[in-house]
């Protein structure tokens, strides 16, 4: 197949699994906004006004990380339930391009999110054209590397029953443990750098620089508190998932 054709295809399962999906069940949008418009709630009742800003940010990252729950509940059910990904994977389309449009699918169903988050952030913190090019790049990356973590995982679940409970603590764990809706400020100082063990907080350090907001020195690691090893750390560990999800994963059942 040529790169037209892949593209094609792409596109293709992009529209069968995410516009499809939205255009048919509108009770989609409600849950997509739930979750993170309650955090943004709790932060408006209980933390200071000042910090508000840090929550609409963790409430656009919380949307990107949660495509990669997305992405392994559907993959994980294509293949296990429907041995769709099977049937794709023996024709000519190429296993990157069944990755890339289920990610781009599961992109489909968290834009809505998106664009009320970054609404909301333009009235309680004005950016200028570059400062929004460069959030929405932070965006891109977190969602490829949100993507490519729930593709590693769909592929070695054995049956449905273990993705809810595995999901649920992976992805809670990368959106709201780490500082994504509050700032990095709120860790010790000492202990500041056991955050970038996780990478949701390169994104999450990245956005609020992006957004223009106080940034956070990391007195034990130096190279964190810079954005540019931030911006190198995120793209590494990005790069990182994707390979090991092509890698480690299994195409074909036994």
């Amino acid at each position: 197949m040529t790169w037209r054709t892949q593209a094609n295809a792409v596109g293709r399962i992009c529209w069968f699994n995410g516009i499809l999906g939205l255009l048919r069940s509108p009770l989609v949008f409600v849950a997509l906004f739930l979750t993170p418009l309650s955090f943004l709630f709790f932060l408006l009742v209980v933390a200071p006004r000042a910090e508000l800003p840090y929550g609409v940010v963790g409430g656009v990252l919380f949307s990107c990380l949660f495509t990669g729950s997305g992405m392994m509940n559907d993959c994980a059910y294509l293949r296990l339930e429907r041995q769709m990904q099977q049937v794709f994977i023996t024709s000519p389309l190429r296993p990157i391009s069944w990755v890339l449009g289920m990610a781009l699918s599961e992109l489909m169903f968290t834009i809505p999110a998106l664009v009320l988050f970054l609404g909301v952030l333009t009235l309680v913190k004005p950016i200028g054209p570059s400062s929004f090019l460069a959030l929405i790049g932070v965006i891109l990356l977190t969602w490829l590397l949100a993507s490519s973590l729930g593709f590693l995982l769909s592929t070695f679940f054995r049956t449905l029953r273990e993705i809810w409970p595995i999901g649920m603590v992976v992805f809670t764990s990368l959106s709201v443990l780490p500082p994504v809706f509050y700032p990095l400020a709120a860790v010790p100082a000492s202990i500041r750098w056991v955050a970038f063990l996780s990478p949701s907080t390169f994104a999450s350090q990245l956005a609020v620089n992006a957004a223009g907001l106080a940034t956070t020195p990391v007195p034990s690691l130096s190279v964190l508190s810079s954005a540019a090893g931030q911006l190198i750390g995120l793209v590494f560990l990005t790069l990182t998932f994707i390979a090991v999800a092509m890698w480690l994963a299994r195409w074909r059942e036994p």
